[in-house]
């Protein structure tokens, strides 16, 4: 298990080192979860085949080449969602091709990661929607003179003779203007203008509105009649109310059942609850076996680095809130002060000086010094327990909050002499582990109970100070972390 988490970890940093080195720029954050911003480039989690890992590089590639060849200020506004989509699309394949021009493995990596998108792709029926991937295509093969798969030939297919023929009259100009976003993006707008796919979009809006305005008329043409229909009907319901008064004295008597009947049903339903509380009170939690239950401390489960970088991404995300966390902090901890019972003994020969009697030290000198000393009290010596579930419901903004919460809590808790510790509970293994194993060797008796191996992690420990426990918390962030109980 150990070797596994390090050989993961390993990969994690050789990824983040190379897409730095990539990108030109030392100073990003390379991270594995959470949202993308101006200073990390994120990506996801680590496939789980081997087979997949040259695609996976690929992915952290065509980032890397985004942030050193394409400048994000730049943006050209066309009026038209479809030509700014494809537009990005072909910016993002320049970015791509500049960068496996001048390194050959980023190339391999970056030709393993537009093949798995072809691969994904080749199933769908309505080749026309595969616009994006056709051009990706067709500028790899023009401007890096790649040979194409057959998935990537098949992704071709319905814009091959379109884009043959236009695209020929742009290639000279397309490579003039490699390595120039603006000029590029000029050149790829008058091929899409060349393929009518500009007037093609104009032609869906027109017949799109044309719909909804056929649509809006034959709404309007049928509730008429039915404007009539419903006066009608109100005029005869008027009636009604004036020549058959007597019978909703019988109505109102019915509605007085009905409400009984609610009542029996709300009551009944209050015994059934009552009738489950009873079956279930005695109900004991089972476990098949804790044979293979562990405590891991979080220092085991990362490298230092690892810690070091995800304390790091915590702190980013409670940058925004800190004003507001470090207010409410200071309230709780002011609140718990206050809680604490303070006493003196005065007229003590040594001690604190009792500031209170100075007035008469000063009109008669010969007065001797008075000192005090604050008395014993008896104060609970109280460990606070937070318990974090660490399962894979938690992903995401949850986990975050979690996080957040439990680094607050703890810090404002240590600084009120209260211990705490910060534990987290999850299991070893997907789908069960070594229990389950044993479980299915015994020959699956009825009525297991619980068949997960268990494990609980020590973010901090009630021993330790939160200084030196701080960078554990970013561990929640980690990706791997999370499993299914």
């Amino acid at each position: 298990m150990r070797k596994k988490v390090v050989s993961e970890e390993n990969l994690k940093d050789a990824i983040a080192s190379t897409t730095r080195a990539l990108s030109k720029d030392p100073e990003i954050e390379i991270t594995f979860s959470g949202a993308p911003t101006d200073s990390n480039l994120v990506l996801p989690n680590l496939p789980k085949k081997k087979s997949e890992i040259h695609s996976y590089r690929g992915m952290a590639d065509a980032l890397a080449c985004s942030k050193r060849f394409s400048s994000q200020e730049i943006k050209i506004e066309t009026g038209s969602e479809k030509i700014n989509f494809l537009l990005s699309k072909a910016e993002d394949c320049r970015a791509e091709i500049l960068g496996s021009k001048l390194y050959p493995g980023v190339n391999n990596n970056l030709k393993s990661r537009f093949e798995d998108k072809c691969k994904l792709a080749s199933n769908s029926e309505d080749k026309e929607d595969l616009i994006e991937l056709a051009l990706e295509g067709w500028l790899r093969q023009t401007l890096l003179n790649q040979k194409l798969s057959k998935n990537q030939l098949n992704v071709l297919s319905h814009w091959k003779e379109s884009l043959n023929l236009h695209g020929s009259k742009f290639i000279s100009e397309f490579k003039e203007a490699l390595e120039d976003q603006i000029s590029f993006s000029e050149v790829t707008r008058k091929l899409l203008h060349e393929m009518n796919l500009d007037s093609l979009e104009n032609e869906e809006t027109e017949n799109e509105e044309q719909e909804s305005n056929d649509s809006n008329d034959s709404d309007e043409s049928q509730n008429e009649p039915g404007q009539e229909e419903l006066s009608m009907e109100s005029t005869e319901t008027d009636e009604m109310d004036q020549t058959e008064a007597p019978e909703d004295a019988e109505l109102g008597d019915i509605d007085e059942d009905g409400i009984v009947d609610e009542n029996q049903e709300i009551n009944s339903n209050h015994s059934w609850l009552e009738r489950l509380v009873e079956q279930t009170i005695n109900f004991e939690y089972k476990v098949f076996t804790r044979d293979f239950d562990e405590e891991v401390n979080a220092e085991e489960m990362a490298s230092t680095e690892e810690l070091q970088r995800l304390r790091r991404h915590l702190d980013q995300l409670m940058g925004p809130s800190k004003s507001t966390v470090s207010k409410l902090a200071h309230r709780l901890q002011r609140f718990l002060m206050a809680q604490q019972n303070r006493s003196w003994e005065f007229n003590k020969e040594e001690g604190m000086l009792d500031t209170s009697k100075l007035h008469k030290i000063i009109t008669d000198p010969v007065t001797p010094l008075t000192y005090k000393i604050e008395k014993d009290i008896e104060f609970r010596d109280t460990v606070v327990s937070i318990l974090v579930d660490s399962s894979g419901s938690m992903r995401g903004r949850s986990m975050t909050v979690a996080a957040i919460c439990a680094d607050i809590i703890s810090t404002t808790l240590e600084r009120c002499n209260v211990k705490t510790e910060v534990l987290g509970f999850t299991t070893k293994q997907w789908k069960g582990g070594e229990s389950r194993k044993r479980w299915v060797e015994e020959g699956k008796p009825e009525n297991p109970g619980r068949l997960n191996d268990v494990r609980h992690i020590i973010f901090k420990s009630a021993d330790n100070s939160w200084r030196r426990g701080q960078k554990n918390f970013g561990l929640m962030l980690r990706e791997g972390l999370l499993k299914e109980k």
